[in-house]
């Protein structure tokens, strides 16, 4: 049902129910205006009716007296008549002289003029209650004429007509809804495709492109819009790794070059300052290259040029990094915990999740001090497969916890100690490139790094070969050593 909890939030869909409500409401205010109309209309033309009548019997009354008003009721009473109508005459003391009536209606004021009430029966008619709606006359002598119709057909035909209306506006809501829902769910269709093709390209897949469609609507002209450009940013990644690469290249070759002098040199010189400022250099020239080799690899992560995804064993990948890395732990002195859970799986690049994982526990080891704990470990959280690194250094302060995943920033603003300020950087580029979460917590003391899967992977059918993890400062590419 995520596609439904979407659709009801999507713009889409409130903009059609917005419509759907103005529209109801519109639609509303007409029926209801049709339906007042006809009642007012149909009240005015019964209370006409009664009116004449009235007109009728005073004129009767005028002529030939109390006599020739009875006789035009008995008249009216004839069986061809109206069998609604309602008349009754009574006496001063209320006793019925003439009428359908057995007596006169409770609770009628005398001095109102149009009175409403029940009737148990009419003469002629079945024994059922009746609702009336009279007019009254009066006559010198004191006698009381009423005269009216039983409204009941006018009362059902008002509450059919107002059945009616409420059906055909909620009618007009549901269609309107359904319109809404089914023009909502086109449109988010193509919102969701352009969604996720701007997922994948964000991932590192540049030569994904969006779906045109229809190039007549406003979506069609935003996707030509969107693909003009990727393509013009996909020119210029590529442009620009290019470039990078042949730099890279271009400046490790020499710098190799560079370092293969300095140790010849080295052999032919007995001077030990001499030889100490040749070493210098020499390290000077490794920084260079481990420098030059993490631009690139962070370069290529982000750029998604290595997608061979596959299902990764997570204790597998953190017992070769912490196997490498155990001999530096106990050369600080510090105590080194590597525990990994079997048979957790994730799925990514095993190499740049490993280059990763070794970059957070190289500063790990790096910065914790001599009796110092490290700790590297696989889990799962939350259901997803997490590697967790943690040790008792100084750690990062708040402030700083996103900044030191930007390229070559360092805390240390003198940067006296050793290292670029690419290790982060690094492991966040992977995280990028895999939808992983990096997250640097306070460890109490020192860093707690974890790196977060986005969800579990099946175990693959083989089992996998282990890669060989280099270090971060030994880190140099094929292609670089090569052109050396």
């Amino acid at each position: 049902m995520s596609w439904f909890k979407r659709l009801v939030l999507s713009i889409t869909f409130r903009l059609a129910l917005l419509y759907t409500l103005v529209f109801a409401l519109s639609v509303a205010g007409l029926f209801y205006f049709v339906f007042w109309t006809t009642s007012g209309f149909a009240q005015r033309q019964f209370e006409a009716a009664v009116q004449a009548e009235v007109t009728s019997f005073q004129e009767s009354y005028q002529r030939s007296g109390t006599g020739g008003l009875v006789m035009a009721i008995n008249r009216r009473l004839d069986p061809s008549g109206r069998p609604d109508s309602i008349y009754l005459l009574v006496d001063p003391v209320g006793t019925p002289v003439a009428g359908n009536l057995r007596n006169w209606p409770r609770n009628v004021a005398v001095d109102d003029l149009w009175v409403n009430f029940n009737i148990r029966s009419l003469e002629g008619a079945s024994q059922e209650l009746a609702e009336a709606r009279a007019l009254q006359f009066f006559t010198p002598e004191g006698f009381r004429l009423l005269v009216g119709r039983d409204i009941r057909e006018a009362q059902q035909f008002r509450q059919q007509l107002l059945r009616s209306l409420n059906i055909g506006i909620g009618m007009t809501v549901f269609i309107g809804l359904l319109g809404g829902f089914v023009f909502g769910r086109g449109v988010m269709r193509r919102i969701e495709a352009i969604t996720t093709t701007c997922r994948s390209i964000m991932s590192g897949d540049l030569s994904k492109r969006v779906a045109v469609g229809s190039t007549t609507d406003e979506l069609g002209r935003l996707s030509q819009s969107i693909n003009a450009m990727l393509d013009q940013i996909e020119r210029l990644m590529r442009g620009m790794q290019q470039v990078s690469d042949n730099v890279a290249h271009d400046l490790r070759t020499p710098l190799n070059r560079l370092r293969s002098r300095l140790e010849d040199a080295t052999r032919n010189i007995h001077d030990p300052k001499q030889r100490d400022a040749i070493e210098g250099a020499i390290e000077d020239a490794d920084q260079l290259l481990a420098t030059f080799s993490a631009l690139l690899r962070i370069a290529r992560a982000e750029a998604g040029l290595q997608r061979n995804f596959e299902a990764l064993d997570l204790a597998a990948i953190g017992e070769d990094v912490a196997e490498m890395y155990g001999p530096l732990a106990e050369e600080k002195s510090l105590s080194f915990t590597a525990r990994f859970e079997p048979g957790i799986y994730g799925m990514g690049e095993r190499n740049l999740v490993a280059q990763a994982l070794a970059n957070l526990l190289d500063n790990a080891i790096k910065y914790s001090p001599e009796g110092g704990a490290v700790t590297i470990v696989s889990v799962l959280i939350k259901g997803k497969p997490a590697f967790v690194v943690s040790d008792t250094g100084p750690g990062i302060p708040d402030e700083f916890k996103e900044k030191v995943l930007l390229r070559l920033f360092r805390m240390e603003q003198s940067r006296t100690s050793p290292g670029s300020g690419l290790g982060l950087s690094l492991a966040q580029a992977v995280a990028r490139s895999h939808n992983l979460d990096l997250k640097l917590d306070d460890n109490h003391p020192g860093l707690r790094v974890t790196l977060t899967f986005p969800e579990a992977a099946q175990a693959p059918a083989k089992p996998q070969a282990s890669t060989p993890v280099q270090s971060p400062d030994m880190a140099l590419d094929a292609a670089g050593a090569k052109a050396a």
